[in-house]
């Protein structure tokens, strides 16, 4: 008996065993199938990341050709740049355009041929269009990579052999926001930024980079010196970025401790492109003589006071009458505009507004000049004599006594405005759209904000509207300060009030002139390397409005039309300060005038001179023996494009 159950444990055992090695087997079959097709999804993955590596290098080194050929397309030829004209409207695959940029980092990558397609859509999704100032034929690329995997495993389990991994890329240009420095903006020219002569420029504080020239010629920089040694955020040095050449940092140009000379340096696009042109005001500008002192006047014999408005058809010489349009064009003696009286004539009965400025042509032995204090209406009889001691200038810059009662009006005696030696302009805040005669600043001439209170912008736009731009020959912002001053007469002779950056009054002596102050109400402090007076011709760009500075401090001073070539040119026997943008920007033409506007900068023999904010111009050039300090504004950010992965 107990061998029977011995054999029957025997048998069973053993049909249990073979049961078991076909499981093994199946699931020893079933687990290796499993690891290849693991490896061969694997594959896959790292498949797919190397595709999408090479289809993100090939994109964005196209959109930077997108971007050059938008901003530069002379840039071919230059630090091995290639032609653009794989850059079309229509697709391709890389078996064509193998040297494209595409292609080319495709290849690096490991693809080539027809795995590679480019396309140039016109839009991506989820990426804003581009501002109409600001758009291109071509703003974006997408590169497509086809990666055929063959599968090793899976094919065992599967009719697949092949996986194709595509991966895709979008790139192309985007607005982004950057503090401007000094930018030369002509795709070419040869000297497109050129320091001759003893001239110096000096920048101060600002951002990293200082100066950005784009011109690909190989010459694109010929300076004597600049010194950058005290600029960027931290006054310790900054950046001098140059993209033609010369391709090692002249001997003259000094980057400090934090600065680098950068070549090649890829182009800036025009920064002030998003800011549209001011149109045709509907006021007229006006000219009108005013006594030293009124509104700011600096000048012991009078000045020209001007308003914001259009100067189109503007007077540009002859005889014109108190409050006509006459052109932006000092002195207003000789060949240039000038006026036959200096005030308003007195007319018995006649009704006056407050404010209005008369000359009396009977009873006034000494030429004076009145205001009517008050709106009234003018006696039968006007008084005899007239009131014959001008005012006293106070410390608040207001003028007390020298009253004179006349029927219902009670007026004042606010000084002489000698007509044939008026040489000083002061302008009231306000746009100044500029036309044919452009703004011209002659030999003996000087100018000076008003302290009027004009648009409330606290300071001028001129708009240059055609060809005609700023000229400033190199005698004019040379006057002697004045050491003594009163309405009529001044020591030296023909000296001018002395300019004060804080806005406060000038000295007795000198008769409590007022000056606008240099910084803005919600703008940054003073840059301590301006004096605290100055001399010579002093324009302040807007702190408010429009064309203001999107940070508060001073906004665009010259504003050249984009169509019109010009040939700016400041020169000055003095000094001379300028805060805001001077913009100056029509093209690519050849020389200056033609379809270029080329800014010359020159300061006075022994002089300082002052740029405050930021510079775009198509060419520039400084000459002579002048020191020309520029603090470049580091916090105005303006918008231009860059070429950036998207998707």
């Amino acid at each position: 008996m107990r061998i029977h159950q011995y054999h029957c444990f025997r048998r069973d055992s053993s049909q249990r065993g073979q049961t078991f090695i076909p499981i093994v087997i199946f699931i020893g079959v079933f687990l290796l199938a499993m690891l290849g097709v693991a490896a061969d999804y694997s594959q896959i993955w790292a498949h797919r990341q190397m595709a999408q590596g090479a289809a993100d290098a090939a994109c964005e080194a196209a959109s930077a050709d997108l971007y050059l050929n938008a901003t530069n397309p002379s840039a071919p030829g230059q630090n091995g740049i290639q032609s653009f004209s794989w850059i079309s409207s229509s697709a391709f695959d890389c078996a064509t355009n193998t040297n494209s940029p595409p292609c080319r980092y495709a290849l690096l990558n490991g693809y080539s041929g027809s795995s590679v397609h480019v396309s140039f859509p016109s839009a991506l999704t989820g990426v804003a269009a581009l501002p109409p100032t600001l758009a291109t034929a071509h703003p974006y690329i997408e590169v497509t990579v086809t990666d055929a995997v063959p599968m090793s495993f899976t094919r065992l389990v599967s009719t697949t052999s092949v996986v194709n991994v595509k991966a895709k890329a979008g790139c192309g240009l985007v607005p982004i926001s950057t503090p401007v420095p000094l930018v030369i903006l002509h795709p070419t020219a040869a000297s497109a930024l050129s320091v001759g002569g003893a001239s110096l420029i000096h920048v101060f504080g600002g951002p990293q980079r200082s100066i950005q020239v784009n011109s690909s010629a190989a010459t694109a920089v010929a300076v004597g010196t600049v010194d950058l040694s005290q600029g960027g955020p931290s006054n310790t040095g900054s950046d001098f970025a140059v993209f033609g050449g010369p391709s090692t940092q002249p001997a003259g140009i000094n980057t400090g401790s934090t600065g680098h000379y950068l070549y090649p340096a890829t182009p800036f696009g025009d920064p002030f492109a998003n800011i549209s042109a001011p149109a045709v005001p509907a006021t007229l500008g006006t000219a009108t003589p005013v006594p030293f002192g009124m509104n700011g006047c600096p000048d012991p014999n009078g000045c020209v006071e001007f308003t914001a408005g259009s100067y189109v058809g503007c007077a540009g010489g002859g005889n014109i009458l108190p409050g006509a349009q006459g052109c932006l064009v000092i002195p207003y003696t000789g060949t240039n505009p000038k006026f036959s009286v200096a005030g308003v004539a007195w007319v018995a009965g006649q009704h006056y507004n407050a404010g209005t400025l008369m000359q009396p042509a009977l009873h006034n032995a000494g030429n004076f000049v009145y205001q009517a204090t008050n709106s009234g209406n003018a006696g039968a009889a006007g008084p005899n004599p007239w009131n014959q001691a001008p005012c006293l200038r106070q410390p608040d810059g207001s003028c007390s006594g020298g009253t004179q009662a006349d029927g219902t009006i009670l007026w004042r005696n606010v000084g002489v405005i000698v007509l044939n030696k008026l040489s000083t302009g002061i302008f009231d805040p306000g746009v100044y759209f500029v036309a044919a005669n452009g703004l011209n600043f002659g030999s003996g001439s000087t100018t000076r904000m008003s302290t009027a209170v004009g648009d409330g912008s606290n300071g001028v736009l001129f708009y240059f509207s055609t060809g005609a731009s700023v000229s400033v020959t190199s005698n004019s912002g040379n006057s002697s300060p004045c050491v003594s001053a009163s309405t009529g007469t001044g020591s030296p002779n023909g000296c001018v009030v002395s300019f004060k950056i804080d806005g406060t009054v000038s000295s007795a002596a000198t008769s409590f002139v007022g000056s606008r102050a240099l910084r803005c109400p919600s703008g940054s402090p003073n840059p301590p390397q301006v004096p605290s007076i100055l001399d010579g011709n002093i324009l302040l760009g807007p702190c408010s409005g429009t064309y203001a500075s999107p940070d508060g401090n001073r906004g665009f001073l010259f504003f050249q039309n984009r169509a019109a070539a010009a040939a700016p040119s400041w020169g000055g026997g003095g000094q001379f300060l300028s805060s805001g943008f001077l913009y100056f920007h029509s093209g690519v033409g050849a020389t200056c005038g033609t379809n270029t506007s080329c800014l010359t900068l020159q300061g006075g023999s022994g002089a300082r001179s002052y740029a405050l904010g930021n510079i775009v111009v198509d060419k520039l050039a400084l000459g002579g023996n002048p020191q020309i300090n520029m603090i470049l504004n580091p916090t105005a950010n303006f918008v231009i494009l860059r070429p950036t992965l998207l998707e």
